[in-house]
């Protein structure tokens, strides 16, 4: 790269949200430049650690059919159709109604368009990865409308495609520096960082889509507190808020909840930060079917209070407030085939008493089994049937479990050592609806633009299920859209 170059527009980041708003921004003529922190082959941000799930407005699996290809089996299945009310109330519910309600109606009134925008750009489309054709309900959940082909990795790949075909260049190993105004307190230039030195690049606007600050220890023990220090990383390690120091210096204003993020109960042995051969067989999310115990050998959370999709971004948190930062997930022979089948490939301890077993895993044993022998005075003797919330309690048991309280006396026992992750973060800069960042005082920065992780406003206390991408997908296009005319 030169030491000074000019563009129109800089994005920032080569994920989900960055790459829509470098083809939007080149779609309304401007020139556009790209630049990734990480080397090619980590591209991405988090966006390669997920299913790509997309979560829109649609009218049924008929409406589905010109995104899908031809030979798709969609004529004996059914899904419903799913509404903007349905968009609006599952959001309201994963959040307690505290999200940014402006910035919700744009996600919901646009999410559909966008989806029809990546498709007319190569993005290929199938239903949800979780969606078995050979073995399939005759209703599909409506939830997440389709999914990218290939996963995380898939959507890149299909995004970088379509850039390089506009002829924008992805500088890669390029870390942003620092951004600088002008007079008039509009967007000059940014100073980058390549393997040759400090660089200036002259521009118009810029797109901060780099990602949340979840893999930078000091900012989690700054907004999100001591125990998160710890906490492993799901996805890229690149990810250490350089967007939000940056933006901050140049007086943008903070949004959204940032003590809060997205996480879920681990593998104890997992990975420091991601691996894209193990992210999706690390989680353990089967807790409600067993107990969790501490190092202590107490119990300390209620795990059935909700289907784990409901719940497990809490007890991921809970886990990282125990002694080292962890638990065991113990269950015995009635709990182990509904286990999910990420469980087949860990550590576990197993052993013919829960003596036994918290010998093997370092509990004291008078402790844990007077926690299990306690538990089970008030759990019923039944079946698990996962798939509902069976109301059966132990609401006289501290602390009560509110769901699925079934004994635990089937040996052999098993105990699964678990941790808490990090998966993104929710607080980050403050955005209007056209995705152009507020100062301090509400007024636009003339010239920059955000989208994706790094927004805030728009998950507080949960996340909501493939609504992360569709966000940065509708806000990465708006801000390309939007810094492309300046």
């Amino acid at each position: 790269m030169g030491k000074n170059i000019d563009f129109d527009v800089v994005v920032v980041g080569a994920g989900n949200a960055a790459l829509c708003a470098a083809l939007s921004a080149s779609e309304a003529g401007a020139t556009v430049i790209v630049l990734e922190k990480s080397p090619k082959h980590s591209q991405g941000g988090n966006c390669p650690y997920t299913g790509a799930g997309f979560r829109f407005t649609h009218s049924g699996i008929k409406d589905l059919k010109s995104l899908l290809p031809e030979n798709t089996a969609t004529g004996e299945f059914q899904m419903a159709p799913y509404t903007d009310q349905d968009f609006r109330d599952h959001f309201m519910e994963a959040t307690h109604g505290d999200t940014d309600k402006e910035l919700v109606e744009v996600v919901i009134s646009k999410s559909r368009e966008t989806i029809n925008w990546m498709h007319s750009n190569g993005v290929r489309w199938e239903l949800p990865v979780n969606i078995n054709l050979e073995n399939v309900p005759s209703i599909i959940p409506n939830q997440v409308g389709l999914s990218a082909y290939e996963s995380g990795p898939g959507l890149v790949k299909m995004l970088t495609k379509a850039v390089e075909s506009k002829s924008i260049s992805i500088l890669y190993e390029t870390k942003m520096v620092s951004i600088h105004k002008g007079g008039r307190g509009q967007i000059e230039s940014i100073q980058v960082q390549d393997r040759d030195g400090i660089n200036n690049i002259r521009c118009k606007a810029v797109v901060l889509a780099c990602g949340g600050f979840e893999a930078n220890p000091e900012m989690r023990i700054k907004y999100l507190g001591t125990k998160w220090e710890t906490a492993k990383v799901r996805g890229s390690k690149y990810n250490t808020g350089d967007g939000h120091r940056v933006a901050l210096n140049i007086g943008a204003a903070t949004y959204g909840q940032w003590t809060g993020c997205h996480g879920t109960p681990i593998d104890l042995n997992a990975p420091r930060t991601g691996d894209l051969a193990l992210t999706d067989a690390m989680p353990r999310r089967s807790y409600n079917l067993g107990i969790m115990v501490n190092l202590d050998g107490n119990r300390f959370t209620d795990e059935g209070v909700g289907f784990a999709e409901q719940t497990f971004v809490q007890i991921g948190s809970e886990i990282l407030s125990q002694k080292r930062n962890m638990a065991f997930q113990i269950f015995d022979q009635r709990a182990v085939k509904h286990l999910e089948d990420r469980y087949g490939g860990s550590r576990c301890k197993n052993a013919k008493s829960i003596w036994e077993l918290a010998s093997l895993v370092g509990i004291n044993p008078a402790v844990l089994k007077a926690t299990v022998d306690k538990f089970n005075e008030e759990a019923e003797d039944a079946d698990y049937h996962p798939g509902t919330l069976d109301g059966r309690s132990t609401l006289s048991v501290y602390p009560a479990k509110s769901n699925w309280a079934i004994k635990i006396d089937k040996p052999p026992f098993i105990a699964y050592p678990v941790t808490g992750s990090i998966t993104y973060t929710y607080g980050g800069l403050k955005i209007d609806k056209n995705a152009r960042v507020l100062d301090l005082e509400d007024n636009a920065i003339p010239g920059l633009y955000a989208a994706g992780e790094i927004v805030g406003g728009i998950f507080y206390h949960n996340s909501l299920r493939a609504a992360g991408l569709m966000h940065g997908s509708v806000f990465g296009k708006l801000a390309g859209q939007h810094a492309g005319r300046l």
